[in-house]
C-alpha cells in the first residue's frame, strides 16, 4: 500500500512507483479504503475488456448532477442506450457537425484578436466555444455561450421541454462530457502543419492534418483529460502479464482504478515518458506499442461514444488558431499545474498569449 494525494504530487509519486510494481498497486482512500490502481497494459485490458460496471466510489457524487447516463448507469439500462445512441455517432453523421466546430471556433478566434498583447486564461473561453458546440449539435439549439456570461449552475436549472428523464439525463451527460473534457484536453494541444486545412473544405482536409493529430494524441498522453476511470468487480478477475506470465486474481467486489495517466507515462512502454515527442504516434511508432498503453477515450465496451466527435472538434478549433494567431508565453504566468478533479484541470490555469499573424 501507499497513500495517494489528490494533487500534481501525488499523481507524479504514482508514477515513480512503477518500477516496482509495474502492473499494479493498492493504495489507501482515507483511514479505511483501498483501491487496486491498475496501469500497465495486460491490467487495463484484463480490467477493461472484464465487463465490470463502473464502481460508486466517485460516479455517485455526480449522479444527481448529469443524471443515469451513458456515463453512470450500469447494466441493461446502459447496455440498451448506448445500442440507441451509437448510430448517432457514425462518421457520416457527425460529418455535417464540422461546419458548427469552424463557425465556433472561429469566433474564439476573433475574441483573441481583441485581447492581442495580454495574458489570457484561456479555459474560459474554450470551454463556452465547446458548450456551444454541444449545444448546437446535441440540441440544435441556436445558441451566444461565448458572448453570454451566466452562472455554472444555470446548465442544470431547468429541464428540456418534452424530454422524459432518459432523455435529460443523456443529454445532461453529453454537455458534461462533450463540453468539460473536450476543453480541458485543448488547452495542452497546439502547431504545425494547419496550413494544409482550407476553412472552405474542412470536412475532407481533416484527414490531412497528421501532425497536428500526433501532437493532440501526445497531448492526451501526457495529460489526459479523463486521468482515471473506475470498476467494481462482480466476479473474479484473472489479470496474466504476459511477458513473465504470472498470473493474479483479483477477488470479487474489489474497487479498481485504472490510472490512464500512469498508463501513458509508463516506463517499460514510453521511452523518456516526461518528454513531449508527437512522433510517437507515427504508425510505426504505434505498432510497437500494445493497443491498451494508450487509452485516452478509454476502451472495451464502455469505450467514449464520442471520441471522434472529439478529436473533429479539436482538430478544427485548433487549426484555426493557429492559422490565425500566434501564440506565446511569458515570464509572467503562472505555470500550469495539473490538480486531478473530475477532469484534469490546471490548478494556476492555462495563460498565454495571442498575436495576430
Amino acid at each position: 500500500h501507499f497513500q495517494y494525494t489528490n494533487n500534481e504530487p501525488g499523481m507524479l509519486r504514482l508514477i515513480q512507483r512503477l518500477k516496482t510494481f509495474p502492473l499494479m498497486i493498492s493504495h489507501w482512500i482515507g483511514p479505511v479504503m483501498t483501491i487496486l490502481q491498475v496501469y500497465h497494459p495486460d491490467s487495463v485490458h484484463a480490467v477493461l475488456t472484464s465487463g465490470a460496471p463502473k464502481n460508486d466510489l466517485g460516479y455517485r457524487f455526480i449522479r444527481s448532477w448529469i443524471g443515469d447516463g451513458l456515463l453512470t448507469s450500469k447494466g441493461s439500462k446502459w447496455f440498451r442506450n448506448r445500442r440507441l445512441l451509437t448510430p448517432a455517432f457514425h462518421y457520416k453523421v457527425l460529418k455535417p457537425y464540422s461546419e458548427i466546430f469552424n463557425k465556433n471556433s472561429l469566433v474564439m478566434v476573433d475574441k483573441f484578436k481583441n485581447l492581442c498583447g495580454q495574458s489570457i486564461e484561456v479555459h474560459t473561453h474554450v470551454g463556452l466555444m465547446t458548450l456551444d458546440t454541444m449545444l448546437q449539435c446535441a440540441m440544435s439549439a441556436n445558441t451566444n455561450c461565448q458572448h453570454v456570461t451566466f452562472s455554472k449552475n444555470e446548465r442544470k436549472s431547468s429541464r428540456l421541454p418534452g424530454y422524459s428523464s432518459t432523455k435529460q439525463d443523456e443529454v445532461d451527460t453529453f454537455l458534461f462530457e462533450g463540453h468539460d473534457t473536450t476543453a480541458s484536453g485543448r488547452f495542452y494541444s497546439v502547431i504545425t502543419d494547419t496550413f494544409k486545412y482550407d476553412p472552405t473544405n474542412f470536412r475532407n482536409d481533416l484527414p490531412k492534418l497528421e501532425y497536428l493529430t500526433k501532437f493532440i494524441k501526445e497531448s492526451m498522453r501526457l495529460v489526459p483529460p479523463v486521468y482515471a476511470i473506475g470498476r467494481q468487480l462482480e466476479k473474479p478477475l484473472n489479470i496474466k502479464e504476459k511477458d513473465s506470465e504470472h498470473e493474479s486474481t483479483i477477488p470479487a467486489g474489489t474497487n479498481i482504478g485504472t490510472s490512464i495517466f500512469a498508463l501513458h507515462r509508463h516506463v517499460h512502454f514510453w521511452e523518456n515518458p516526461t518528454v513531449f515527442d508527437p512522433e510517437r504516434f507515427t504508425k510505426e511508432n504505434i505498432a510497437k506499442r500494445p493497443a491498451f498503453a494508450y487509452v485516452p477515450f478509454s476502451a472495451g465496451s464502455r469505450n467514449c461514444i464520442g471520441q471522434n466527435f472529439a478529436m473533429n472538434e479539436m482538430k478544427i478549433c485548433l487549426a484555426q488558431v493557429i492559422r490565425n494567431l500566434r501564440l506565446y508565453i511569458d515570464g509572467d504566468s503562472p505555470v500550469p499545474k495539473m490538480q486531478p478533479r473530475l477532469v484534469l484541470q490546471s490548478e494556476s490555469g492555462i495563460f498565454v498569449k495571442f498575436e495576430k499573424l
